[in-house]
């Protein structure tokens, strides 16, 4: 190790760099765990090392630059939609944007490296400083410029029901904590030689996730499976809705739809493409529903639109699907497009949503750039909605609508004022991703959101991935990447509210402040003795 901490600036920062990319082999879909515990040593090791600020900075950026460029690969993918026109964008946001959030991530992890060598605190309290602080990072980076907390470390868990409900109490970022602590403790080998101090602290994490969880999910596994008698559909048609259709198109995508949703009542699920699995049912479905962007004209703005869709749909036919919206006017501007879902029936529109977290340069263009000369991306500008919803609609449950990547925001999925929802439902449109590790993640996402706020999750995406997942995490129903199937599943009952969505809030700054007072408290008894 000696001869790592002599490596110069560059050549540390670009082992960094390599150390934090493959700390995405943790992610989903490999779950490779080992690699942390390889990875998250090292490189703490050799930042406490660094003898100055700015060589220590650097670090700490190239580290968490890694890490979010290997969990977030796909943006290349997005590029790739329209490559003949955005061929150059390519580097800047496969690197570029992971470089800038780890730029917002990087300066609590300095802050710990100054407070080593200003009071010299010890590799053990600067060990429990970096599992805080990383938990602050990551919920920095979930909000700052609107946010953007893809993968963060915490859901290397999602694997498995059972590393789920440690969630339920302190979220996916104070897995985060738990998880650099325990990946981190071999740090105290490098450092003093401590293997029984490195194996306490990254055995007791593990032993508090999974027995934990073994416990809740005893407890709860039960009552989350009850189903409430309430049959959905869920439609993936397995078509890419991102490049918009000719509008002779538009019309028939939604007949295809409708005829998927709501075929003759003599047809079986199996001739429909229906999947069989434990959580289907041979009740006739209530609701069906569609993704992000299948309706792609404005039925809100142009009665003539919404005439003829209703006009389509049965007698009784329900429906939550993503389209486009109409802003209110805003003065003598024109209206601006929304994304939108709404709750249609053969009435017409019941309920609506617009999309309040917008996606940076893929929805609006953010506007410390706004001076870029990208006219696609900027006249592509939607219309920002009021804030998260809650539907309350007569013979359903009431339901919490999120679009997309709105649901990757812990604690911040489900409204607090008003009436809880009993479900929530996620219409995304992935085809954003590609066949890559994105839908896999996203996936996983409404996993660690079930489990957080004790709500069953439905999730559908045009072309996945799509299924149900009950409040205690478990996956009741399933449609793969890329396939075209309809799945028909009774919706489980929620769970009575978590310590987690009661106190989210609450408990992320008193986990993340505890553990950096402790790093404290452990450092002042060091210096004593």
């Amino acid at each position: 190790m000696d001869r790592l901490t002599r490596l110069g600036p560059l050549q540390s920062a670009g082992l960094l760099f390599l150390l934090g990319l493959s700390t995405a082999m943790a992610q989903p879909p490999l779950w490779f765990l080992p690699v942390l515990w390889i990875a998250y040593p090292i490189a703490l090791y050799l930042i406490l090392a660094r003898p100055g600020w700015r060589g220590a900075w650097l670090l700490v950026w190239a580290f968490w630059w890694g890490q979010i460029t290997g969990g977030m690969y796909w943006l290349a993918w997005i590029v790739g939609v329209d490559l003949a026109t955005y061929w150059w964008v390519t580097p800047f946001a496969v690197l570029g944007l992971p470089g800038f959030l780890a730029l917002v991530q990087s300066p609590l992890w300095l802050v710990v490296w100054w407070l080593d060598r200003r009071w010299r605190l010890g590799p053990l309290a600067a060990l429990f400083l970096f599992a805080g602080s990383a938990m602050l990072a990551e919920g920095v980076r979930g909000w700052i410029f609107t946010g953007l907390p893809w993968g963060p470390l915490g859901t290397v868990w999602g694997f498995h029901p059972v590393t789920l409900q440690l969630s339920a109490w302190i979220g996916v970022f104070g897995l985060t904590a738990l998880t650099t602590l325990s990946a981190g403790a071999p740090m105290l080998v490098l450092h003093e030689g401590r293997w029984a101090r490195a194996l306490v602290l990254s055995f007791a994490p593990l032993f508090l996730l999974v027995g934990f969880g073994m416990w809740r999910l005893d407890a709860v596994q039960d009552a989350a499976a009850a189903p409430t008698g309430t049959v959905v559909r869920l439609v993936q048609p397995g078509t890419n809705s991102l490049i918009r259709l000719p509008e002779a198109e538009r019309r028939q995508r939604v007949v295809d739809l409708i005829a998927l949703s709501f075929p003759p009542s003599h047809e079986t699920a199996a001739e429909t493409g229906a999947e069989s699995d434990g959580a289907s049912t041979t009740q006739a479905a209530t609701l069906a529903i569609w993704s992000e962007s299948s309706i792609q004209f404005f039925i809100d703005f142009f009665p003539e639109e919404l005439e003829w869709l209703t006009a389509q749909l049965p007698r009784g036919a329900q429906i939550i699907a993503g389209g486009l919206g109409a802003s209110p006017p805003n003065g003598p501007n024109e209206p601006q497009p929304t994304n939108t879902a709404y709750f249609i029936t053969d009435a017409g529109i019941q309920q609506r949503h617009d999309k309040a977290h917008l996606v940076p340069f893929g929805e609006y263009l953010p506007w410390f750039v706004s001076w870029v000369p990208i006219p696609a991306f900027s006249a592509g500008s939607f219309w920002q909605g009021e804030g998260l919803s809650t539907w309350q609609i007569d013979g359903l449950p009431t339901v919490a609508p999120l679009i997309c990547y709105e649901m990757i925001f812990p604690g911040s999925v489900v409204r607090r004022d008003g009436p809880r929802p009993a479900w929530m439902v996620n219409i995304s449109n992935d085809g954003w991703y590609g066949d890559t590790s994105g839908p896999r993640q996203h996936f996983i996402f409404a996993r660690f959101r079930a489990v957080e706020e004790g709500l069953p999750m439905v999730r559908v995406g045009g072309t996945g991935i799509s299924g149900l997942i009950d409040a205690a995490g478990r996956v009741q129903a399933k449609i793969p990447y890329g396939s075209a199937k309809v799945v028909d599943v009774d919706l489980p009952r929620a769970l009575p509210i978590t310590a987690f969505g009661q106190y989210s809030r609450l408990i992320f700054w008193t986990l993340a402040l505890g553990l950096m007072l402790t790093g404290f408290a452990l450092g002042w008894i060091m210096r004593r003795n």
